[in-house]
């Protein structure tokens, strides 16, 4: 599982720069007709290109927080380099219920809004029950990331981080988990427009 998630992250980097270059070789011959001089020329034109599409309004989700949570996040372009993001979770344990609410706030300090290197605080809170036992921590948090477009509507991010946990836990069961800092991975799939 390790070596998936190195490779995950690798790749993040490989294909997070979605540049694409172009190489194209011209050779030219001319005869003058009067004289009779022949003139050849050849040129080498290199030149870059890079997807601009504007991006206001993504829906995604993480599907490794699947094993966990149910989960959907809409993100919205707030200004050029600050993109705000709004969650709702809910457990897929059985036995346990409950509705989780997050909110993201995400700087793209390259100023290349919904794509590339992102610094995001976090915030959740969730309400989470069982049988004979409820919880209902905060959680705080930071994470890098990266956001990339491998097609024009289809969004893939990948980041790391960590959130700490505290808030009110009523246990008979083994909430007591929820209380501490813990890593945070995300892997993000979505729609953008």
């Amino acid at each position: 599982m390790k070596k998936f998630f190195y490779v995950l992250f690798i790749s993040m980097f490989f294909l997070g720069s979605i540049y694409s270059q172009d190489k194209t070789t011209e050779s030219k011959v001319s005869v003058s007709k009067a004289k009779g001089d022949t003139t050849y020329t050849e040129s080498i034109i290199i030149s870059q290109s890079e997807d601009i599409t504007p991006r206001n309004n993504m829906l995604a989700v993480n599907p490794l927080k699947f094993f966990l949570f149910y989960n959907l996040t809409y993100y919205h372009k707030a200004e050029e380099n600050f993109v705000l993001g709004f969650g709702l979770q809910t457990p897929t344990i059985s036995g346990l219920s409950g509705i989780g609410l997050n909110a993201e706030l995400r700087y793209y300090p390259i100023g290349k809004n919904m794509r590339g290197f992102y610094l995001a605080p976090n915030i959740s809170y969730n309400n989470i029950k069982a049988d004979d036992a409820s919880t209902s921590p905060f959680s705080i948090g930071g994470l890098i990331g990266w956001q990339w477009f491998p097609g024009e509507q289809f969004a893939m991010g990948l980041g790391i981080g960590v959130d700490y946990y505290f808030g009110s836990v009523n246990s008979k069961h083994d909430f007591e988990k929820y209380d501490g800092t813990s890593p945070a991975l995300r892997f993000d799939i979505g729609f953008a427009w």
